[in-house]
């Protein structure tokens, strides 16, 4: 056994950056998702050569890994150019960047522009948004190499791009690098937060329509499963329905091959064996992997859990199967507490509605019976309150509606609310009245059933 203070520090060092990293931290190793890696670059080849309307949108639920795909797409971007031919440069924006004049856009992508560190790995990791441009130093090393250090204060861009993005995009490339044979691909995170105003759908048509000067523009758009609905609100109306993609959990192989890749490079340095790290990275993979339901972000925190278990008890003889399942299952409660936080007054009527074990669809009324029977509070709520809190659910991407029906959209969000049932005690004030009335519901269904025999 390898005792937790005598570990390699290589080791020590690769297992706290696991264990410490964040919800929203891009994966050390990145595997599956090619469909849309397929998509977007063949995006990005039609907008470099000219096509018009290259928006593409990655939707899904929370903690699908939409944002992980932003960041590994951009660092592919990077890695794998062309550089015989125009630039791709990678800029991430926040939803929030869009609802502002051109100009402001400008300054911030010239912001990221000017920190970026030359010097830095093509395939850094976890780090800030400026790192990531850092890296498209190594798209095109001429590009870069006519990187200008003008001030920005002495930009001046034409009339035409004071009023569109795309212009003013172009007016930058040729101040910034005095050339402008570059496409730029905007990666714009948690989309379904656009909002509606004249700055944001001025932007969007531009980009869309083909509003262009000699550099190519891209948006890539990734958010949750209303995105699509929200960009064509906005004016999107010639969205392709090819350029979309949802994503979800991933397969059986992805999963394994994730968890197994991640863990093999931290402990790459620890002096095992060859069959014993196979055997003990394995019987901890098949512990995550029962934990997570393929879910990317249930992954993704058993290989933390699996990384703090380490870095407290050691390398015994054996995988801590049983620790690491612990763990999972406190992330996993952790994670769906604080997702549906906004709603929490109502997650013992939600918990009785869905913590059946059933991951079929439910009747919609159903589950508005049990939302307005209490809160947690054993208070009644009124109908405007319980269809208000349904529709903000689904539109969050936690439930899927369908012609009265009603299902959940993450994995083991279901068991999560069964937990939350069988925890209550039975002298619990709202558990007693949510209960009463699905049962009062269920029993109207079956009087409603004869009679319709």
């Amino acid at each position: 056994m390898t005792t937790a203070r005598n570990l390699p520090s290589a080791v020590r060092d690769s297992l706290t950056k696991l264990a410490e990293s964040g919800d929203r931290t891009p994966p050390t190793v990145f595997v599956g998702r090619e469909d849309e890696f397929a998509l977007l670059d063949a995006a990005m080849r039609g907008t470099r050569d000219g096509d018009l309307g290259r928006t593409v949108v990655i939707q899904g639920v929370p903690g699908a890994g939409k944002t992980a795909l932003l960041h590994e797409h951009a660092l592919r971007v990077v890695t794998d150019a062309d550089e015989t031919g125009p630039a791709i440069i990678p800029v991430p924006l926040r939803h929030s960047d869009l609802n502002a004049p051109p100009g402001t856009i400008v300054e911030e992508i010239d912001r990221q522009f000017r920190e970026f560190e030359p010097t830095s790995e093509v395939r850094k990791r976890g780090g800030s948004k400026n790192q990531l441009i850092g890296g498209a130093a190594f798209v095109g090393k001429t590009l870069f190499a006519t990187l200008t250090r003008r001030d920005f204060k002495d930009f001046r861009p034409s009339a035409r791009a004071l009023h569109s993005l795309p212009i003013a995009i172009d007016d930058h490339m040729a101040f910034r690098f005095d050339r402008r044979n570059a496409a730029i691909l905007l990666l714009v995170d948690e989309a379904q937060n656009l909002e509606d105003t004249r700055h944001v759908r001025a932007h969007l048509d531009a980009i869309h329509g083909g509003v262009h000067g000699r550099t190519s523009v891209m948006l890539a758009c990734f958010g949750l499963a209303r995105t699509t609905e929200r960009l064509r609100e906005l004016g999107l109306s010639r969205l392709a329905t090819g350029h979309v993609r949802t994503i979800g959990q991933l397969s059986d192989d992805e999963a394994r091959h994730t968890c197994t890749a991640t863990l093999e490079e931290v402990f790459v340095d620890h002096p095992f064996d060859d069959i014993r790290r196979t055997r003990w990275i394995g019987h901890a993979v098949d512990a995550i992997l029962d934990e997570s339901a393929n879910f990317p972000h249930h992954l993704a925190n058993g290989c933390r859990a699996l990384a703090g278990v380490v870095l407290e008890e050691g390398i015994a003889d054996e995988a801590p199967v049983v620790r690491v399942r612990e763990q999972c299952a406190r992330h996993r409660r952790e994670y769906y507490d604080l997702r549906l936080q906004p709603w929490s007054d109502h997650t013992i009527a939600l918990a009785h509605a869905f913590g059946d074990g059933d991951d079929g669809w439910k009747p919609v009324d159903r589950i508005m019976r049990a939302v307005m029977a209490a809160d947690n509070m054993g208070l009644p709520v009124d109908e405007r309150t319980a269809a208000t809190t349904l529709k903000e659910i689904c539109a969050n991407g936690f439930l899927e509606m369908n012609v009265g029906e009603c299902r959940s959209a993450l994995p083991s969000l279901t068991s999560h609310f069964a937990a939350i049932r069988q925890g209550l005690k039975s002298n619990n004030v709202a558990a007693r009245k949510v209960r009463s009335a699905l049962i009062r519901d269920q029993a109207d269904r079956h009087e409603s059933m004869r009679e319709e025999q």
